[in-house]
Formats: structure tokens, C-alpha cells, sequence
């Protein structure tokens, strides 16, 4: 069964570990409609990406992007990209913490540490490869939503609960940097 509507935390759904998605469905109708119901989803709910368990649909298929950050202007645009059967490593040891949200869990942030560099890869809608490497905001999205296929939320990363705030409360208190991935 699938949504068209972001599932929240405590759906069962969300812990799930995402299926592979087959050879034989790259370059089929169904793969092409779960892309454009991605990046459909994810623009209503104004994310920077967006994972199929996050709409109650168990494979292993992300969407991400966006033109301009909604606050920090400087960074960089990423790419709107579909990837099925993502995976990524670190290409250095070097990580930091920074705030993340979730669509599937609200107004709640906090901060999480990402590899600040990776290569990803994974696959388009007709099975061609898609490989990048990438730093900051654009790594700790792709790190994200591959958590999501695998069960993992953001908030089982945190490891300061002192960072934890609702997007609001951190805002007002001058805390927030706005830098946040989902």
C-alpha cells in the first residue's frame, strides 16, 4: 500500500528495511510513476529529499534536490535527482554535526553528525548510473534519506539531546542555523 501522504514517526513502516529494486523494473512505467511520486510529494512538503518508506512504499528509492535553500541562500543548488539502490562512502574519516528535520517527524531538529564528504551512486528510472561525489549540505541529504531504507531516523543518530528543539523554539533562541536535511 502506498500514500501520497508523508507517514510519521511510530508508523512501523518507517523502521522497515527497504527491498532492492530489481533489474528486470528499470525502465518500466511503475519505476517512472514512483519517481514522479516522489519529487510530487516532496515538493507539497517542501523537502530537500524524500524517501519512498517516508510514503509507506517499502524499495529502495530517494529523491532529492532543490534550486535555493529556504534560509541559507549561499549554498549551493542541488541537483533534483531520483536514485534507486543508493549507496555511498565516505571519502574521508571527516565528519560534522549539524541540525536536521524530517518530514516524517515534524518541526522536531537536532543536530547529528554526517560524513562531511562522500561518493554516492545508485541508479535512474531506465537503470544508468548516477555517481557523484559531494560535500556538506548535498552529502548529509544522501546520508539521510539512505538511513530511511534502512529503518534509521534521524533522531537514533543524535547524539547530544541538549541540540534537540522544535524548528521554532531553536529559531527564537537564536540557536538554529537553518542548515537541515529532509
Amino acid at each position: 500500500m502506498s500514500n501520497t501522504e508523508v507517514i510519521k514517526l511510530g508508523n512501523p513502516l518507517l523502521r522497515l528495511v527497504s527491498k532492492l529494486i530489481p533489474d528486470n523494473e528499470y525502465g518500466t512505467n511503475e519505476l517512472r510513476r514512483l519517481s514522479e511520486k516522489l519529487f510530487n510529494v516532496m515538493k507539497v512538503e517542501s523537502g530537500l529529499g524524500l524517501a519512498a518508506p517516508q510514503i509507506g512504499i517499502n524499495k529502495r528509492a530517494i529523491v532529492f534536490g532543490m534550486e535555493q535553500h529556504p534560509a541559507r541562500t549561499d549554498l549551493p543548488p542541488i541537483p533534483y535527482t531520483v536514485l534507486f539502490n543508493p549507496s555511498f562512502e565516505p571519502i574521508t574519516d571527516e565528519t560534522y554535526a549539524d541540525y536536521e528535520g524530517c518530514l516524517s517527524v515534524g518541526s522536531l531538529r537536532a543536530k547529528v553528525s554526517r560524513y562531511k564528504s562522500i561518493v554516492y551512486r545508485g541508479f535512474d528510472a531506465e537503470g544508468s548510473l548516477i555517481e557523484r561525489e559531494v560535500s556538506d549540505l548535498h552529502a548529509r541529504v544522501i546520508q539521510h534519506e539512505i538511513d530511511h531504507l534502512d529503518g534509521v531516523i534521524f533522531l537514533d543518530r543524535v547524539t547530544d539531546y541538549h541540540s534537540m528543539g522544535f524548528h521554532d523554539e531553536l529559531t527564537l533562541a537564536g540557536t538554529f542555523n537553518s542548515r537541515e536535511a529532509d
